[in-house]
């Protein structure tokens, strides 16, 4: 992505180095890093309940 500029400089479309395109997108990133996270503990859980009720 590069540098981030100090200031938006209100174009539509806002360009690639604007503050608030890189805010929106460490925010999305930050979202599927806790999806993914939350998802694997599910199969975590599910996989010992599972195991726990076999045996």
């Amino acid at each position: 992505m590069g540098k981030v500029k100090k200031k938006c400089c209100r174009s539509k479309p806002r360009c690639k180095k604007c503050p608030v395109v890189a805010l929106f997108k460490a925010r999305d990133e930050a979202r599927a890093k806790a999806l993914k996270k939350l998802a694997k503990q599910e199969r975590k859980k599910s996989g010992k309940k599972k195991d726990g009720k076999a045996a």
